[in-house]
């Protein structure tokens, strides 16, 4: 079930980011390098890591990290696969840098402050993007508004069936098993309703839809070879490729641990060792892929959570009507397999895949956008601050009776500020400063214990450390 669920969750993606490179690069990268991309790293590293529950990906902040990197190469004249190879190797030599003197346990100066604003961003960005291609579609003067209206339609469709075959493991109806089962499987039951759906409105309607589109061919997306000569490179491009390499490794280092750390926090798990071992391979991973002119990965923040989501066994408490966690199913098996089908989908799956409209995956991504938000407490709090009437809090939440709700709201009013600033970094000029704002809420709430805008014991009760 969380194969199935992480295919169609994985691969979709990594074609839609394949389009953004092909527009960003001028061709150069494309689809058939993110899918490869994904599909060797994600298997060398859910072979070799020590915590296969993160998921490998290219991530939107890298995507567009790359494009500013074309924009400047093409801007000065120099050669693209070159700069960027060697940007990616001095990349690589400081992620082993810090692998291997340990520097990876800095992760244990985050807070949930960092975790929860920097998952609400990812959540809130799959959200915003898979909606905004079907509301873009009413503005599109080229698409009719009938096949504008029944794309909308079948991603509604898509996403409510998601949501409700999920929310089914929470109903008193069959044995638990049976629900649990019916529960796992809800992304693909929910894509074959899409695309039912989709073709019965396609069948009375006369229109077609979007289909995803793969690749036809293993080779690059413009006539390269495979392998960079990274020694054509001029020797000065070879040591000025050392200056933007540090924002580089702060993205990947940022993306790759914090990930890994919700991870390990959402469920309990603790593996101190691994944050090292995953930043060697990874560090070999950024090797390769720069060398081979491949899309940088790491991390993905909703595909990690997703995953671990997908193997967790829960039971509802009667008296608080919460969810607790009784076991995570731990295993390799599910990002080995789901990697290998990733790489066998532009030769075997090509026909079956292309039948899958494009607005039926918008539907999965909103869903997966909402499933990653589901149990953050600083989202949950962004209800909490609506709400002017103490008597009208909910009683459930632990929070509401630790600190005071003057409290509760000001530091939920903070990490909305942060978050809204990333988000605009993000989608503005300065964007290649995104990982250095990443790495700066951890000082933003250390200055707001210093300032005093926060007691120690509100501090413990609204921001406890995680231990990692």
């Amino acid at each position: 079930a969380s194969v199935f669920f992480l295919f169609f969750a994985a691969l979709a993606p990594a074609v839609a980011f394949g389009a953004v490179l092909t527009s960003a690069t001028a061709g150069m990268l494309g689809a058939t390098e993110v899918i490869l991309a994904t599909a060797i790293g994600g298997v060398l590293y859910a072979v070799l890591c020590g915590q296969p529950m993160s998921i490998l990906a290219s991530t939107g902040s890298v995507v567009t990290y790359t494009a500013i990197l074309y924009t400047t190469c093409a801007q000065y004249g120099l050669p693209f696969f070159g700069t960027y190879a060697w940007i990616g190797i001095w990349t690589s030599v400081l992620l082993m840098i810090v692998a291997v003197t340990s520097s990876s346990n800095l992760v244990r100066f985050f807070t949930k402050f960092t975790d929860e604003t920097f998952a609400a961003l990812v959540a809130c960005i799959f959200c915003v993007e898979s909606a905004k291609k079907i509301i873009m579609m009413f503005f599109n003067p080229s698409i009719s508004s009938t096949l504008a209206m029944g794309s909308a339609l079948t991603a509604l469709v898509t996403c409510g069936s998601a949501i409700a075959i999920s929310n089914f493991k929470r109903s008193p109806y069959g044995p638990e098993g049976v629900r649990n089962l019916i529960g796992d499987f809800a992304p693909t039951f929910a894509i074959a309703i899409g695309c039912v759906f989709g073709a019965w409105l396609a069948g009375n309607y006369g229109f077609s839809f979007d289909a995803l589109s793969l690749p036809a061919s293993l080779a690059p997306s413009m006539a390269r070879p495979w392998v960079t000569d990274i020694m054509a490179v001029p020797n000065w491009v070879k040591l000025a490729a050392l200056a933007p390499a540090p924002a580089c490794a702060i993205l990947l280092y940022m993306d790759q641990n914090i990930t890994t750390r919700l991870v390990n926090a959402s469920k309990g798990l603790k593996k101190p060792g691994a944050y090292h071992l995953d930043m060697f391979w990874l560090s070999l991973i950024t090797a390769v892929t720069s060398i081979c002119g491949l899309p940088w990965i790491c991390a993905s923040t909703v595909h990690s959570l997703t995953h671990v989501k997908s193997l967790t066994d829960v039971k509802q408490d009667p008296a608080t009507g919460r969810e607790e966690v009784t076991g995570v199913t731990e295993t390799r098996w599910t990002p080995l397999v789901l990697n290998l089908l990733i790489g066998a989908s532009i030769i075997f799956l090509k026909d079956i895949l292309g039948q899958i409209p494009m607005c039926v995956l918008s539907g999965i991504f909103f869903y997966l956008g909402l499933a990653a938000m589901r149990g953050n407490e600083f989202l949950e709090r962004v209800g909490m601050t609506l709400i002017t009437d103490p008597a009208k809090m909910p009683a459930s939440s632990p929070l509401t009776k630790s600190v005071s709700l003057p409290t509760l709201k000001k530091f939920t009013i903070m990490q909305i500020a942060c978050l809204a600033v990333m988000w605009w970094i993000k989608g503005s000029p300065a964007a290649m400063l995104f990982p250095i704002l990443i790495a700066a809420l951890g000082p933003v709430r250390i200055v707001a214990g210093k300032a005093g805008w926060f007691t120690q014991e509100e501090l413990n009760a609204l921001d406890e450390q995680v231990e990692t």
